[in-house]
């Protein structure tokens, strides 16, 4: 005997309850999954980046690659010569330490889709700290690597390998942010920048919706984390509290073993 008894309006209630239920449970799981994923990747990325740069140093007598250099000479994977500013910025000076293979090492997650060589070039997944490491030869620089600076502040930028303190600890990388001109926020800029330099110039508490220059342009987007490359290799997921200590950014800082290092005049 073939029953027609359909489903009464109950037993659908306490279905389509039971699945949003299941929905409401999953999601979390779910989205806790993905951004682990992300995260391993934007990891594995940054690995592959600073081995580029250490081998960079090691091929040109342990000199450091200058996070901008307008005056430099760079192409892109089919030998095409870049113009001002592509060209002055690391990416493409840092490229064919990584045989020109950016999607996966300097363009990860959402900016993997970035085929322009200029959008290359301005918003790779990671900052440079070039303030402090290999320098900043541009004319909008923090402080230009000069010797007449150098002899007012002391050698505040490491230009060569031998010269860092604590390279366990020296960020060369991390996890960087704009915000377009709606004040939406994008993965990805070229330079980062320390929470202090003369004096305290980042925000007091993070705010992902302000300007991304008030905190140097990183971006914790891994559960208030970024993901952050040091000078000897390794990688490591920071806070902002954590990223806070100069010792991480400047090797002056380390010398003196002081996190609230500010620049002055020797």
């Amino acid at each position: 005997m073939r029953s027609d008894r359909g489903f009464t309006l109950l037993e659908l209630l306490v279905t389509v309850g039971i699945i949003l239920v299941l929905a409401a449970a999953i999601y979390p799981v779910a989205t806790n999954c993905i951004g682990r994923g992300r995260a391993a990747t934007e990891m594995a990325g940054a690995r592959r980046a600073v081995a580029a740069w250490v081998a960079h140093a090691t091929e040109n007598n342990n000199s450091i690659l200058p996070g901008y250099q307008a005056d430099s000479s760079a192409v892109n994977a089919r030998g095409q010569k870049l113009s001002f500013p592509a060209n002055a910025r690391y990416v493409f000076r840092l490229a064919p330490y990584l045989n020109y293979e950016l999607k996966g090492s300097l363009l990860v997650n959402d900016q993997r889709k970035i085929q322009d060589d200029y959008e290359m070039s301005m918003a790779p997944s990671f900052g440079i700290n070039l303030t402090f490491v290999g320098g900043d030869y541009g004319g909008g620089s923090d402080l230009y690597p000069s010797e007449s600076n150098f002899s007012t502040y002391g050698k505040f930028v490491v230009t060569n390998v031998n010269e860092i303190h604590a390279p366990t600890r020296l960020i060369v990388f991390a996890s960087a942010r704009i915000t377009d001109s709606e004040g939406r926020v994008q993965e990805g800029y070229n330079a980062i920048k320390s929470p202090r330099l003369t004096s305290d110039r980042w925000g007091q508490t993070y705010d992902e919706s302000a300007p991304y220059y008030e905190f140097g342009a990183v971006h914790p987007r891994f559960d208030g984390r970024a993901v952050c490359a040091m000078a000897d290799g390794h990688v490591e997921l920071l806070s902002i509290s954590d990223l806070r200590d100069m010792r991480r950014w400047s090797n002056q800082a380390a010398i003196s073993d002081d996190p609230d290092w500010t620049l002055q005049p020797l």
